[in-house]
C-alpha cells in the first residue's frame, strides 16, 4: 500500500499511508481507537475504495473494488464483528457467496479437512447459534482459508480467540506456507513486526 488516503466528508480516516507486508511475515498493526487501522484494512479487503494512492500486489499495481477483486487476489479479511447467518450451519457459512453449483458433502470434507490440519474445534455440520463466540471466530478463519487466501487480514480476533491454540495453528501457516498475516490490534500484541497507525489516520513504522 503506497501513499494511501480515505476521507469520509471533511474527516480524514488515513493519510498518506505506506505499509508493506512480505511473504511469510506477520505483521501486527497497532493504533489507538478511531486510529483508522479497519478503515486502512476495509481498503485492502475491498470494501472501501482510496481516495489517494495505490496498492500493490506482488509488485504489480491492482484495483479492488469489492471484497470480490480481493478475493480472487487472494486476500481475505477476518473481521471483528462476525458476518455469519445464524441458522446456517458453520458449512453453509463458509460456503455462502461462492459461485457455481456447490457439493455441500464435498465441502463438509473439506472444512473437515482444514480443522483437522490447524487444530480447529469445529463441527461443520453445528449451526451458528449453538456455537460459542470463540466458535464462531473460528469459522470466520476457516471461511477464508477455504477461500485460498494466502494474505489473511484478521481484525481483532485474539479478543475472542480463546483457545491459544488457534492462534500459533494460523500464525505456524504463515511461517511454513509464506502465507502473509496483517492482525490488526488496539493494545501490543504483535507476534513479530509491528507498524503504527496514529490518530490522524498516520502510519509509522514500528
Amino acid at each position: 500500500m503506497e501513499n494511501i488516503t480515505k476521507r469520509f466528508g471533511k474527516v480524514t480516516a488515513n493519510k498518506d499511508v505506506t505499509l508493506e507486508l512480505y511473504k511469510g511475515e506477520i505483521l501486527s498493526l497497532l493504533g489507538e481507537n478511531g486510529s483508522g487501522k479497519t478503515t486502512l484494512m476495509n481498503m485492502l479487503s475491498g470494501i472501501y475504495f482510496p481516495d489517494e494512492g495505490q496498492i500493490y500486489i506482488h509488485g504489480k499495481p491492482v484495483t479492488i473494488a469489492s471484497p470480490k477483486d480481493a478475493f480472487d487476489l487472494g486476500i481475505g479479511m477476518i473481521h471483528q464483528h462476525f458476518k455469519l447467518v445464524d441458522v446456517f450451519t458453520a458449512t453453509e457459512n463458509i460456503i455462502l457467496g461462492m459461485p457455481g453449483k456447490l457439493n455441500l458433502a464435498e465441502a463438509r470434507k473439506k472444512v473437515r479437512e482444514i480443522c483437522d490440519r490447524y487444530g480447529f474445534d469445529i463441527d461443520p455440520d453445528q449451526k451458528i447459534y449453538d456455537m460459542s463466540v470463540s466458535q464462531k471466530q473460528t469459522v470466520e478463519i476457516v471461511k477464508v482459508l477455504y477461500r485460498g487466501a494466502d494474505i489473511l487480514i484478521l481484525d481483532e480476533p485474539t479478543a475472542v480467540l480463546t483457545p491459544p491454540g488457534d492462534r500459533q495453528a494460523v500464525c505456524r501457516d504463515a511461517q511454513h506456507e509464506e502465507r502473509r498475516q496483517v492482525p490488526d490490534h488496539h493494545h501490543p500484541q504483535a507476534p513479530r513486526g509491528a507498524g503504527c497507525v496514529r490518530p490522524g489516520g498516520r502510519a509509522a513504522q514500528g
